[in-house]
């Protein structure tokens, strides 16, 4: 177990930088937008199982009706239907920190208030790590390896798409290099043809996430570092997809007040006090889980990282 000890904070605690600021070691901390394409299923509180199975039905316009003569009687068409699966499981982190680092701590960083901000903050890198390590996993890939992404291998995924009936708005969950790739080649051999479709702050705010970029060719563009490489890291496999690709669920845990427990958002965040050894632990919890669902819902970009 890795401790937080005065001894371990020397960064925090020598007086040189005791200047009441700190600043955030360098991370993607960016959300996941609250986005059509993105399917959340129910919680699975109280349903029996940790697996939950989606059913595909080959309904409302799915089969068409054929041509039959007078007073002929008409064949029987068999209903198309699969389904896919999403397995919520437990993630957790621990932080625990001696008296002696509490006490001297001056910038406020072991404390209960910081550990429930830091709960809603994983929370949200875990469900993105998730998501975004699914989208390299499509049957239908564009791209070239060892080659920059560019606005030919955007339409050629929009293409994909829409030639497989998916239903739009798209999103697409790419690497920072290979969107800056895409801008870069839009910028210098579309001649202005491609745009740039800027939206309204109202819906920055409410649908898109902090690694939201610009909305492009119809799709929604989001980055994150949490991309996948491919090809023995000489890649990038990002992807696009419209609703019915992924899907995710997740198990909110409820804090029984009986403990030192508290619920932030769906993370069930508790103390845990080892008296012995004089320290106090932060534990937070939470059941997620993401899936794949329709494989042609989604098309993976994979190209030079």
């Amino acid at each position: 177990m890795t401790q937080i000890t005065y001894g371990s904070m020397l960064d925090q605690t020598t007086s040189e930088v005791l200047t009441g600021e700190f600043l955030l070691a360098l991370a993607d901390r960016s959300a996941l937008p609250n986005h059509p394409a993105l399917f959340q299923l129910p919680d699975i509180n109280g349903g029996g199982s940790q697996v939950l199975k989606t059913p595909q039905v080959g309904l409302l316009g799915f089969d068409k009706m054929a041509s039959t003569g007078e007073v002929t009687t008409v064949g029987t068409t068999a209903l198309t239907d699969a389904s896919a699966t999403v397995t919520v499981s437990r993630y957790s982190k621990r932080y625990e920190a001696s008296d002696l680092a509490r006490v001297v701590d001056a910038h406020g960083i072991l404390n209960a208030e910081m550990m429930a901000m830091d709960a809603l903050a994983t929370y949200s890198a875990t469900l993105r790590d998730l998501v975004a390590n699914l989208v390299d996993n499509f049957s239908t890939t564009v791209g070239t390896s060892g080659v920059d992404a560019s606005i030919e291998d955007v339409l050629d995924a929009i293409a994909a798409l829409e030639i497989a009936a998916v239903e739009g708005p798209y999103l697409a969950v790419i690497h920072p290099r290979q969107w800056h790739d895409i801008v870069k080649d839009a910028a210098l051999n579309s001649g202005g043809a491609v745009q740039f479709a800027q939206s309204s702050q109202a819906m920055l705010e409410t649908m898109k996430g902090l690694g939201y970029k610009d909305s492009l060719l119809g799709c929604d563009w989001f980055t994150t570092l949490d991309v996948p490489t491919a090809n023995a890291g000489a890649d990038r496999a990002g992807g696009i997809f419209g609703r019915g690709a992924i899907a995710w669920a997740q198990g909110p845990i409820v804090a029984d007040p009986d403990l030192p427990q508290v619920n932030i958002g769906p993370v069930l965040l508790e103390k845990d006090r080892e008296a012995a050894d004089a320290t106090t632990g932060f534990l937070m919890h939470v059941n997620l889980g993401a899936g794949e669902q329709i494989d042609a819902a989604g098309v993976s970009i994979i190209t030079d990282a």
